[in-house]
């Protein structure tokens, strides 16, 4: 089976070749001749999707049948006994190096067909060569698949198995990764990682015929937004796993690979905004053809520093192998993904001229402009510190300094993007924004004033300056409580607009479509949502964004971490921000593939009366010989206690306690955010874009 695998992987790659040749001729030679050679293309991207499914279908089959013939099921099955042991099963898919790029191959190619499918009656120079730029791109993630690092149809060597079909090692899949959340996380990542390809490919194939109309942002506009979609939600879940698996009590530590997804997440931001300027004004063309390629150039990018080694062993606990096969042959790719526009848009100046002048800081067009570099800045700046390692021997960042860039420009963001809806085209009227804005500024400051009280009274409570912040400021050590402070204030009011506008838009327009249609308010409100999806779609998005700021303040910046022992015989007691934890027993339980799992019995008591339960523990794995915690979370409104325990010592039981306020406020609008989006990306049934021809002009004698 691993031999049928590596064939119809390579008739994926002649496949590959075969379309961008056939797409490439069907060009040249015009869509009026061509059309036998594109439609040739077309069917090979059929073709390519079926063997590439085939192949991993092959690959999932050998997980299901724990075939150890197979060296990629040994390394990366799962010793899992639970109700979602099918579903570890399922993800070794993609749990290792090998696996993951060969399912990242494989939606590449699901995106690509679709694409064709879409575009197959219709024969144009774009769809060509769009087609092809994304056949080249398959291709090269299939040569990545044949450098045997890589390759997941490697047959298991000797030694490993034994001749009943007992395995003689302890490699299995890593106990980090044998959680729900792992099991959705990197699928919705490499969607969104491969989706990005699309608007890359389309907008080459635009600089390439020199076609400057807003035809092939129309035409990928949808799966963008998809994309970008799928990857805050991958974002979003592997904030969630490192929450509750890692035993630190946090969600995001600015590790490299962390980074690496997050890059292409914010530059997407930009090549949405410069998308929208494209459809409506004419305007930011240059800007959407590089933030498209910046944004795939950052997914190689991420894509290098997991596989690469580039970093260094021990630099994220995400990171495969070193393998320097696969650092210079993304090193090439991000190289020319850049390059290439870049140069064509110097060649095509002319076509890819746009309406990007703005007569005042205060119009809609400088907002957008503002956004694009700030999220331009931030990507570069990010990417820059978590590649200081390999670029500059000796030097590294921490997350105090990501924290002191990211928090004030992180706030004047949101700021910007709160206001960005109520500004006008060129410029704005004074009078015209301040009949817009009253209204909305009116409630930000009854919302402002209800979470200033919760900052007094709930989050100020648990602030206790952080000593590795300490330690980075140095000389502004003194001063860090009253740039928290005054940071967490600024950012609970821009939060506030972030919030009351896009409630107050909603509103407005349901109050003044019911009154003209004679709908009730709730028919109009949702005629709102379902008829201006891209427009109602942003507006949940910043509604979401508003209050995972709000999140973010106290759950980063605010929050009470403890280390704490107690006893180890029932009733025994220990406190940690105004709750009282009481030692009901300590279980021990075999599992029947081996494993000891160890839970510890609390209840949480506040004020002499008892709130809820808590059962931190851990789990020992037999074969990977690893433990992992399970640390316990019991959530509140305002606050979550997150209690992981550390171990026993003779009678004495260690524990983490960490006091996180508002975090929930975080997931709630990572859920507002993604529903924006998705509303956003609905499809929408729109004519096909023409392509409009100048007339000749005739030459000056």
């Amino acid at each position: 089976m691993t031999t049928l695998g590596n064939l119809l992987l390579s008739l994926s790659a002649v496949g590959a070749i075969f379309s961008i040749a056939a797409f490439v001729i069907g060009h040249r030679m015009g869509e009026k001749h061509g059309e036998s050679a594109t439609n040739a293309g077309y069917i090979a991207t059929f073709i390519i999707a079926g063997t590439t499914t085939l192949a991993n279908l092959i690959l999932v089959f050998a997980f299901f049948r724990q075939d150890w013939t197979f060296m990629y099921v040994v390394q990366n099955h799962s010793t899992d006994v639970s109700n979602l042991a099918w579903l570890f099963k399922l993800s070794g898919w993609w749990a290792g190096r090998e696996g993951s790029l060969l399912f990242w191959a494989w939606v590449l190619t699901v995106f690509t067909a679709y694409i064709a499918w879409k575009r197959m009656g219709i024969t144009d120079k774009l769809s060509n060569i769009g087609l092809a730029v994304t056949n080249f791109v398959q291709l090269f993630f299939l040569a990545a698949l044949f450098i045997p690092m890589n390759n997941p149809f490697q047959v298991t060597p000797a030694g490993m198995v034994d001749a009943t079909g007992k395995l003689l090692t302890n490699a299995a899949m890593n106990p980090l990764l044998q959680h729900w959340a792992m099991i959705l996380h990197p699928p919705t990542l490499f969607i969104g990682y491969a989706g990005l390809t699309i608007p890359f490919a389309f907008a080459l194939a635009a600089v390439f015929i020199g076609d400057g109309s807003k035809r092939w942002v129309e035409l990928v506009d949808r799966i963008t937004v998809f994309s970008w979609l799928m990857l805050g939600i991958g974002i979003g879940l592997g904030a969630i796993w490192a929450y509750v698996v890692l035993g630190w009590g946090g969600y995001w530590a600015w590790d490299p690979v962390e980074n690496a997804s997050l890059l292409p997440w914010l530059t997407g931001v930009a090549m949405l905004h410069s998308f929208t300027v494209y459809r409506r004004r004419e305007g930011f063309k240059r800007w959407a053809v590089m933030m498209a390629s910046t944004s795939f150039v950052l997914v190689l990018l991420g894509t290098w520093i997991t596989r690469s080694g580039v970093l260094g062993e021990g630099a994220s606990v995400h990171t495969f192998a070193a393998d320097p096969w696969s650092l210079w042959l993304f090193l090439s790719m991000m190289v020319a993904s850049i390059a290439v526009p870049a140069i064509g848009l110097y060649i095509r100046k002319e076509q890819f001229a746009g309406n990007d002048d703005f007569e005042s800081l205060t119009s809609k067009e400088s907002s957008y402009y503002f956004n694009n570099v700030i999220m331009l800045f931030a990507a570069l700046v990010v990417a820059a510190m978590t590649m200081a390692p390999a670029l500059f021997k000796g030097l590294s960042f921490g997350p105090p300094s990501y924290d002191l860039l990211a928090r004030p420009f992180g706030i004047l963001y949101v700021a910007i993007m709160a206001v960005c809806p109520i500004l006008s085209w060129r410029k704005t009227d004074g009078a015209a924004f301040w009949s817009r804005a009253k209204w909305p500024f009116a409630i930000a400051g009854v919302i402002s004033a209800g979470l200033l009280t919760l900052w007094a009274t709930v989050i100020l409570p648990n602030y206790s300056p952080d000593p590795k912040r300490l330690a980075a400021l140095k000389g502004l050590a003194g001063a860090m409580p009253i740039i928290d402070h005054t940071q967490a204030v600024i950012g609970l009011i821009v939060a506030s607009l972030a919030i009351a506008l896009p409630l107050y838009l909603f509103f407005d327009g349901a109050r003044k479509r019911a009154a003209s249609k004679g709908e009730s308010f709730g028919a109009a409100l949702l005629r709102i949502l379902t008829k201006s999806r891209t427009q109602s779609g942003g507006y949940l998005t910043h509604l979401g964004i508003g209050i995972i700021l709000v999140g973010l303040i106290g759950s980063a910046m605010y929050v009470k971490d403890l280390q704490l022992s107690t006893g180890a015989t029932p009733g025994s007691k220990f406190s940690a921000g105004g709750y009282e934890f009481v030692l009901k027993g300590i279980e021990e339980s075999t599992l029947k593939n081996g494993d000891v799992q160890t839970v510890v019995n609390l209840d949480i008591m506040r004020n002499g009366t008892k709130i809820g339960t808590s059962k931190p523990g851990s789990l020992q794995y037999a074969v990977q010989q690893q433990t992992r915690l399970n640390a316990d979370v019991h959530s509140e409104l305002f606050r979550d206690i997150f209690v992981a325990f550390q171990g026993q010592q003779g009678e004495q039981l260690s524990f983490n306690v960490k006091i996180n306020p508002m975090i929930w406020w975080t997931w709630i609008g990572f859920l507002m955010t993604c529903i924006g989006a998705g509303l956003a990306s609905w499809p929408k049934h729109r004519p096909e874009p023409v392509a409009v021809v100048a007339a000749p002009q005739k030459r000056k004698k």
